[in-house]
């Protein structure tokens, strides 16, 4: 143990105001407020740190590049995975008639997914504080008529959030609030973008610089889907728990994961967590919830008890339903003759069809260049060693009918049901790893709504050779999971109150996606980040006043 780390028994010890499960974005930011305004913060990490100086991390490149020969056992790329800031869970997705098991694409240690994000930091629409409005057939979505607080309750928290982070961009023509936001310049558009943009630009339409949390310094790959080894990545590591720890007196404890919370009818006396195959009762006064919207409601659900026969905080039976993730449609197009898009490069963002006709669809933005074929090859599963078996030729296809294009991205808001929702495994992990359950069907809603917007993005994209390289039917592609531990003013139809406290737990807080009532089209990193400082300082007046 390194002097001054705290160690997992001394952490037991201590009662602690205010324990914070989980690190990304919204645990990040909450953390770093109340370890500022002077509270005794414990960040509690599932995953492993990953902060400047810890040994073995691995850096500026997927691991699965950084590290090829860590695909020869499922342990070597678990640990691989682990050392990148990468989950290790294991989903099982029974949606269909066969269940599908898979590790997602999410973070997992310092920072959570910010770490690994591609640093899009953007405010959501006023509209989008009004969800159901803009639908013209819900069906049987409970997507709600309002949230709880409005654009302009939100906005001075934007305002803290995106200096805090360090947003640089430009701002979206088609938002008249977007023109008062006032954010430094992002760079020119990159030679891999410009020909785009002037093309969407020639049709009428409204590209922009996408709001980024990016210092852009000198030789900056702006990393997304890997940690970043320079200082220009803004995200919840860097700009959140590293200050709470070094400047504020906040202490972490990572590789700990927690498996329930201990709660009597009003209070949760003690979390349960497992260090090291140690068990701990970690003590606060106040206890947050920010381990991610797959997460947070399954530790909810596994915290049953004689007081909470259905789970922690689940009077109203929406914990873990409601489930959200956007349905990501990346394609892959070539707008230059010659021309090979060889960095990541999330620039541009189209919104021309995120209202239109009277229905909303949701937003595009360009991605860069597909990652090479080792991002597949070097995984100990079947797939995995099945191409490495046929690598050369599989490779120079791919190389010369899969690369070179520009990856755009096209994300469609989805609704919420409650049929749609994250479940505890129904048996335990042989591995040590944690495992969950997830139901998610499309309904017509969002079939619908999917074939107009992709109708309309590639008329627009015409001229250009074009081809998927995804679906957004597939439920592996996680791209913004929220929901499953909704806000609201009525207890029977949400888990938190607008203050994003539990309805029935007095010191039981969520500040992670899973308060989203609903997903919007946009990627949700600035607005978790804007609602924890907002919830913080909350906290800070309800809980520690005196």
């Amino acid at each position: 143990m390194a002097d001054g780390e705290l160690s997992a028994r001394e952490a037991e010890r201590a009662v602690w105001d205010v324990i914070v499960v989980g690190t990304g974005m919204g645990g990040g930011m909450l953390g770093h407020s109340l370890a500022r305004a002077g509270r005794r913060v414990l960040f509690v990490e599932k995953g492993r740190s990953t902060l400047p100086g810890t040994k073995g991390t691995i850096r500026a490149a997927m691991p699965e590049l950084a590290e090829p020969l860590a695909a020869r056992s499922p342990a070597t790329y678990y640990d691989a995975l682990a050392r990148a800031g990468r989950s290790t869970d294991e989903i099982e997705d029974i949606s269909g008639r066969f269940a599908k098991r898979f590790v997602p694409f999410i973070g997992a240690g310092t920072g959570g997914s910010s770490a690994l994000y591609g640093m899009v930091c953007e405010r959501f629409f006023a509209q989008d504080f009004t969800p159901r409005q803009n639908f013209d057939d819900p069906g049987d979505s409970t997507v709600p008529e309002a949230w709880p607080i409005s654009y302009d309750q939100l906005s001075p928290w934007y305002a803290q959030a995106e200096k805090l982070l360090g947003v640089r961009g430009a701002p979206d023509p088609l938002r008249p609030e977007a023109a008062d936001v006032n954010l430094p310049a992002a760079p020119p558009f990159s030679a891999d973008n410009q020909p785009l943009v002037e093309h969407l630009t020639g049709q009428g339409l409204h590209p922009y610089h996408l709001p980024m949390a990016c210092d852009y310094t000198d030789g900056c790959a702006t990393c997304q889907t890997y940690l970043c080894d320079k200082s220009c990545k803004n995200d919840a590591a860097r700009n959140g728990v590293l200050p709470a720890l070094t400047e504020h007196g906040a202490q972490l404890l990572d590789q700990c994961r927690v498996l329930r919370l201990e709660a009597d009818r009003t209070h949760v006396q003690h979390v349960i967590a497992e260090h090291h195959n140690d068990t701990l009762a970690l003590k606060a006064k106040v206890v947050v919830l920010a381990a991610g919207a797959l997460v947070t409601p399954v530790l909810l659900l596994n915290s049953r008890s004689g007081d909470w026969p259905n789970g922690l905080a689940n009077g109203s039976d929406y914990v873990g339903r409601n489930l959200m993730r956007h349905l990501l449609d990346p394609i892959e197009i070539w707008p230059e003759r010659g021309h090979k898009t060889t960095a990541a490069n999330k620039e541009i963002g189209l919104n021309d069809f995120y209202f239109w006709e009277g229905q909303k669809y949701g937003t595009v933005q360009s991605f860069g260049a597909i990652p090479p074929m080792q991002w597949l090859t070097n995984r100990p599963d079947w797939r995995g060693k099945a191409l490495r078996a046929m690598s050369p030729a599989v490779r120079q296809i791919y190389n010369r009918f899969f690369t070179g294009g520009l990856v755009l991205a096209v994300m469609t808001e989805d609704l919420p049901y409650l049929d749609n929702r994250v479940l505890p495994p129904d048996r335990p992990s042989l591995d040590g790893r944690q495992r969950l359950r997830m139901q998610y069907r499309l309904h017509p809603n969002e079939i619908a709504r999917r074939a107009v917007f992709l109708r309309q993005i590639k008329e627009v994209l015409k001229p250009f050779r074009r081809m998927p390289v995804g679906s957004g039917e597939a439920n592996a592609n996680l791209g913004h999971v929220c929901g499953t531990c909704r806000f609201g003013n009525d207890p029977k139809t949400s888990v938190l109150n607008p203050h994003n406290r539990a309805h029935e737990v007095d010191n039981l807080y969520v500040v992670d996606t899973s308060f989203f009532p609903s997903s919007t089209g946009l990627n949700p990193s600035l607005t978790v980040a804007a609602n924890a400082l907002r919830v913080a300082a909350h906290m800070n007046q309800a809980h520690f006043a005196n």
